[in-house]
């Protein structure tokens, strides 16, 4: 098998209870790698994992010297934990992907040769998954659209975080200091040159997707927060709207029932009147501290500065504390 490259690629794998499916994904992702890249880590993420998948991965590293493991000290989610891997990368180029299986491994000698030809980043583009129901794919399809008519920018539909990126990209990535972040919006957002790879999702080897309906929802809401502004002039349109309907309205009434006593038999009482008036008023108001409670938030958590996670390096291996960059 030709090699493609002496370049060195780091793996980044963020994992959360795949004790079930960890061995085998190893496998399958050494025997993708065999000749192909004999210049690699693989660097394992745990993100907390309540199971036995720090143990295993453990005794992966005990066979392989350029496997790493780093363990965080709890679960701080899929993007922290992606960023701690890009963060203690140490290749040229830096391919993400899930430890579940659902992502192919067979490509990426495609992703690495996209990448060997000048392509700062590669992008995974999923067409198809197995497990995605109607409502999941409605989602995804209602974000895509919104988000990038909110925006001004322009998430290809279906963009996923199994993608290799060039060390230059890692190293602007770094710089980011987003704390509720997405991490393929942020990559995506610095604009390097990309290329992209379309492929159709394996069903998962065990267990269920990590990424529940509650959280795809935080993380659409993180999305929209973080590269928009639109939902603050929405609301605002919105209430200017609502505002001079309610005046137009009320007018009309004054208009057709005190000054010209009712000629269309309205029979709105003044109870009525202010009723609706105080419903409209109400509601808009409701929506608008909404949503400025959700950019609130973020600047809360932007000023506390706390980091995006905690490596416990006792139960991590192939790191030191020397390793942190500056």
């Amino acid at each position: 098998m030709a090699t493609l490259t002496h370049k060195k690629i780091s793996f980044v794998v963020p994992v959360f209870n795949e004790a079930q499916s960890i061995s085998n994904f190893h496998e399958s992702l050494l025997d993708i790698i065999g000749d192909n890249l004999p210049n690699y880590e693989i660097i394992y993420v745990d993100d907390g994992s309540g199971d036995n998948t720090n143990k295993l991965i453990s005794d992966l590293t005990a066979k392989n010297r350029d496997i790493k493991l780093i363990s965080l000290s709890r679960n701080f989610g899929k993007e922290n934990a992606l960023t701690a891997g890009i963060y203690y990368a140490t290749g040229d180029g830096i391919m993400m992907l899930d430890g579940d299986g659902q992502h192919p491994v067979e490509l990426i000698p495609e992703f690495v040769r996209l990448w060997l030809a000048g392509n700062k980043v590669v992008v995974g583009v999923r067409t198809a998954n197995n497990n995605e129901g109607t409502v999941k794919k409605l989602g995804s399809y209602l974000f895509y659209k919104s988000f990038n008519n909110m925006s001004g920018k322009k998430l290809v539909p279906g963009t996923t975080d199994f993608r290799i990126i060039d060390k230059t990209v890692q190293q602007a990535f770094l710089e980011l200091k987003d704390t509720d972040r997405i991490t393929r919006g942020l990559i995506d957002w610095l604009g390097f040159k990309t290329s992209y790879i379309k492929f159709k999702a394996k069903a998962r080897a065990h267990g269920e997707a990590g990424y529940s309906f509650n959280k795809l929802v935080k993380l659409a809401m993180n999305s929209y927060v973080g590269f928009s502004t639109t939902p603050l002039y929405f609301f605002g349109y919105l209430g200017v709207i609502i505002s001079g309907l309610s005046f137009v309205l009320g007018l009309a009434i004054f208009i057709e029932q005190l000054l010209l006593s009712d000629p269309l038999n309205w029979r709105f009482t003044g109870t009525a009147m202010l009723g609706i008036l105080i419903i409209f008023l109400v509601g808009i108001l409701l929506m608008a501290q909404g949503i400025l409670s959700v950019y609130v938030s973020m600047i809360n958590n932007q000023s506390r500065q706390r980091p995006l996670y905690i490596v416990d390096y006792e139960n991590s291996i192939g790191l030191n504390k020397s390793d942190k960059k500056t």
